[in-house]
């Protein structure tokens, strides 16, 4: 075998078991809480999040055409046997030490971002580079529920930027505390 064929197969073996390490990464963060108490979930695909297009701008059409998956997953203390916080901190830890770069409120361009959220209430994840994710994870706590909102495609941080503007054009704030 010639030494880049060899190389190649290197190479191939190794972006496998990368790109499987993040796909279990978030598929063990939403089977974590499958079918417990408290959780609700969901996902919809690209064909499903299109029919909300008639409702939003062009910027933001942009950004929908992007996406191929999203999940949400709400976790409400009242109804299961773990605390928020612990919830959160949980999904908190497989992000982070499953290869996902950390996204700061100071990256995402919107008014209340700034201003609401802090490192102890929301944390954002991305997969894959600031210009071109694979996955792109809000995390959030509020009293007694913990939040996780999944988007998957080909997106970027100017992405969130266009869909965080629709946010302040439409007066939709999000207070975490």
């Amino acid at each position: 075998m010639s030494f880049f064929v060899k190389l190649g197969i290197l190479l191939a073996m190794i972006m496998a078991s990368i790109v499987g390490t993040a796909q279990n990464a978030t598929k063990k963060v939403y089977d974590m809480f499958e079918g417990k108490d408290g959780v609700s979930s969901m996902s919809l695909s690209k064909s499903a999040m299109s029919s909300y297009e008639m409702f939003l701008d062009d910027d933001t059409k942009d950004v929908l055409s992007k996406l191929t998956m999203f999940r949400f997953l709400n976790y409400d203390e009242n109804d299961g046997q773990l605390t928020s916080q612990n919830v959160f901190d949980r999904i908190a830890n497989e992000f982070n030490s499953s290869g996902y770069f950390t996204i700061t409120s100071s990256e995402i361009n919107c008014r209340g971002c700034k201003q609401q959220w802090n490192s102890s209430d929301a944390l954002l994840w991305g997969r894959g580079s600031r210009s071109a994710m694979s996955e792109f994870h809000i995390l959030l706590i509020d009293r007694s529920d913990c939040l996780l909102f999944s988007f998957f495609g080909n997106i970027s941080i100017d992405d969130i930027n266009k869909c965080a503007q629709l946010s302040d054009k439409a007066q939709i704030t999000v207070n975490a505390n």
